[in-house]
């Protein structure tokens, strides 16, 4: 990079001028050498100087704009200066600002200020002190604004004149350049804070959505939970009938057992008592009472069927608690076939007075599953199908394997149902029974428990007339993700 090198022709021989033009050119020089030293176009340094050289170049400008005036030169000449030193500064304060994207700082904003400079003094400047010495000298302003045009070099006079025209142009330039910049800022930094605040409203409701979903979910449990309720009500009533009737002949045999125990206890007191040197006729009529032929055949027979009873009343018991796996709430390995038997022991007396059962169970290798889920799905289609079953009919249970799946079949000879209603049984709510006679959950629960759960599928076919047939796919490895609800 050149130094601006000042010499005699920049003399305008306006002392104050002169001094002024000096003091710029090295300050232009020092700003060119900070520049090219390659320190941060940002430092305070820089900052510095470039401040000092603003607020000197806008003091000299005054200084010969007041000079102009107060000499009385051709307004024209006075408005056209003005008007080149304003261009001036909005040139340089566009090149400063964007100094960090010129790939030559210091060339480029030192070779604007040289170049303009020189060109400035050399002509206007010049023209201005030649006027500004003719008019004192007693010339009218007019006559020695025209004048000027006479005393230059023709062709120095057109090349200064390009050149000052050539620098208003590109100020012109920048100007709009810098306008379409501060415009664009302007719509950046608009669409900056749309995005901002559609970003805020997405979050938002973003947060309302997991908020809702969290809402929905526990809408679900509390449904999945009114349903077991139902079905456990609904089931109540049966299990305590299965349970009461061993329990009530287990508790008549334990009264007549009180009864002949009373009678064997008198026997051996009246024994006893003989054995003492008492009455025989008391022990004769102690075993007459006791009727004790009677008593050996009958005795083995009460024992019998109140062990009988108390292992129905165990059975079912066990059953329940394999029907709810009440320890049980993560996958596990299960027999699905030991499942639906002990889940049709558990609905046993929504069956019994409906349909026979005819058992076609298939080997079926444990499954990966909740069995507490599965069997709330069997629960559910049992006594749909016994529901279905208007007088007496036929419940088959088939089970079996296919590839990598264990598939299970329950099918009834009941009422069956059209293909509009088929096509709707496992949407939530729906249903066909009488209002309050179901909650229309069942089937969707147990579409959500097999389908979403653990990764199988529930398909139906039915023949209005005929019958209905649930078939159900588990994958005997289970899902990857668990199944638990």
């Amino acid at each position: 990079m050149l130094a601006f090198v000042w010499d005699q022709r920049f003399v305008t021989g306006i002392d104050t001028v002169d001094s002024q033009h000096m003091h710029l050119v090295d300050v232009v020089n020092q700003l060119g050498s900070m520049l090219e030293s390659g320190v941060d176009p940002d430092s305070e340094a820089l900052k510095s100087l470039f401040h000092d050289l603003a607020q000197y170049a806008h003091r000299h400008f005054a200084d010969e704009e007041r000079l102009m005036t107060e000499s009385g030169i051709d307004v024209r000449h006075l408005q056209a200066h003005a008007m080149h030193h304003r261009q001036f500064v909005d040139q340089v304060v566009s090149l400063w600002n964007s100094r960090g994207s010129l790939s030559r700082p210091a060339e480029t904003l030192h070779g604007f200020l040289a170049s303009w400079l020189t060109v400035h003094i050399l002509g206007e400047d010049q023209v201005m002190a030649r006027q500004i010495a003719t008019v004192r000298g007693g010339q009218d302003a007019t006559e020695a604004y025209a004048a000027q045009s006479l005393v230059q070099d023709p062709a120095t006079a057109i090349l200064l004149e390009a050149m000052e025209r050539l620098y208003g142009v590109l100020s012109e330039q920048n100007q709009n350049l810098a306008s379409v910049n501060q415009t664009l800022e302007t719509r950046i930094a608009k669409r900056t804070a749309e995005l901002w605040q559609a970003n805020q409203t997405m979050a938002r409701e973003q947060q309302e959505l997991t908020e809702l979903l969290k809402k929905v979910e526990e809408a679900q449990n509390q449904l999945l939970q009114s349903e077991k309720m139902a079905a456990i009500g609904q089931l109540a009533a049966g299990v305590a009938h299965e349970i009461n009737n061993p329990v009530g002949f287990v508790n008549s045999n334990i009264g007549t057992l009180k009864t002949y125990t009373e009678q064997l206890l008198a026997l051996v007191a009246a024994h006893e008592a003989v054995a003492a040197g008492g009455d025989p006729a008391l022990l004769a009529e102690a075993r007459r009472k006791a009727d004790l032929e009677f008593l050996k055949e009958d005795l083995p027979q009460l024992i019998k069927e109140s062990q009988d009873g108390l292992g129905r009343v165990t059975r079912i018991v066990q059953d329940l608690k394999d029907f709810s796996h009440v320890d049980e709430s993560s996958q596990q390995e299960a027999d699905l076939n030991a499942g639906i038997e002990s889940t049709l022991n558990v609905v046993w007396n929504e069956i019994k007075y409906k349909a026979e059962v005819n058992r076609q169970l298939g080997e079926v290798p444990l499954v990966h599953c909740v069995p507490a889920q599965i069997n709330q799905v069997f629960m559910n289609i049992l006594v749909n199908a016994a529901q279905a079953i208007e007088t007496r009919g036929t419940i088959t249970l088939r089970s079996g394997t296919h590839n990598d799946y264990a598939w299970f079949e329950i099918e009834d000879t009941g009422k069956g149902m059209p293909e509009e209603v088929r096509k709707r049984i496992f949407e939530p709510f729906f249903t066909t029974k009488p209002v309050g006679k179901g909650t229309g959950l069942g089937l969707s629960i147990s579409y959500d428990i097999i389908v979403k759960k653990h990764g199988g599928s529930l398909d139906v076919t039915s023949t209005p007339g005929k019958g209905t047939c649930f078939r159900i796919m588990l994958p005997i490895a289970g899902r990857l993700t668990d199944a638990t609800a």
